[in-house]
């Protein structure tokens, strides 16, 4: 009786990566790390070295991709906002009434709005902004691109005979967002004072004055 083989059976040879993929693997990487380092020591007390460390990469692969933290940070920061866009355009997309994706987007924004990592990382964005004219003007471009993408969201929403709003799309937009993000930057501070869910009422109900349904 032949003898069963209790080899077992040989991996698959892992796929190399190309060095774009390579390339798109390191920064992904090195962005994550940096989010955390940035939630944890904020802008000004993260250090390059150190999230290059934590992410299992040396010092030159952070270089070699960004020009240092400020860069990092702005690439954070362009992720989440990539992941905000694509969240709301998915939740709106699944709702042909234009009365319920108003309710969804209004429900989202408030939840985006007063989500911890959120409010750490865009309170870090504006204090950069205030100190360094590169960060200043990659706010403004983050902010242009807010209005042109949160604009596109609204004047789609406003396509339903069911949905008025008191102001253009682009001037919801900047009123809803920083006005928002100032009432959760607030209670972040005031803690007890003004609680997370009265913080989230009130961008509703700011939202709700703003635009609404029939």
């Amino acid at each position: 009786m032949p003898r069963t083989s209790t080899k077992p059976p040989s991996a698959k040879p892992r796929k190399r990566l190309t060095r774009e993929e390579s390339r798109a693997q390191t920064r992904a990487t090195l962005i994550a790390e940096g989010r955390r380092h940035f939630l944890r020591y904020g802008l000004g007390g993260a250090v390059a070295e150190k999230i290059a460390e934590d992410a299992g990469y040396s010092r030159g692969a952070l270089y070699s991709n960004f020009d240092g933290k400020e860069e990092l940070f702005l690439a954070v920061i362009q992720e989440e906002q990539a992941l905000h866009l694509n969240f709301l355009r998915s939740l709106l997309k699944e709702e042909p009434s234009g009365k319920k994706r108003l309710k969804k987007m209004r429900d989202a924004i408030a939840d985006l709005m007063t989500d911890h990592d959120w409010i750490v990382l865009r309170a870090e964005f504006e204090a950069g902004a205030l100190r360094s004219e590169r960060i200043r003007q990659s706010f403004v471009e983050v902010h242009r691109q807010q209005l042109r993408d949160g604009g596109d969201l609204v004047r789609d929403v406003l396509r339903s005979p069911e949905v008025t709003s008191k102001l253009k799309p682009d001037d919801f937009i900047t009123v809803i967002i920083h006005l928002a993000h100032g009432l959760a930057v607030t209670q972040r501070i005031l803690g007890a004072e003004l609680s997370p869910k009265n913080t989230r009422i009130l961008i509703q109900s700011l939202f709700d004055h703003l635009i609404s349904s029939t």
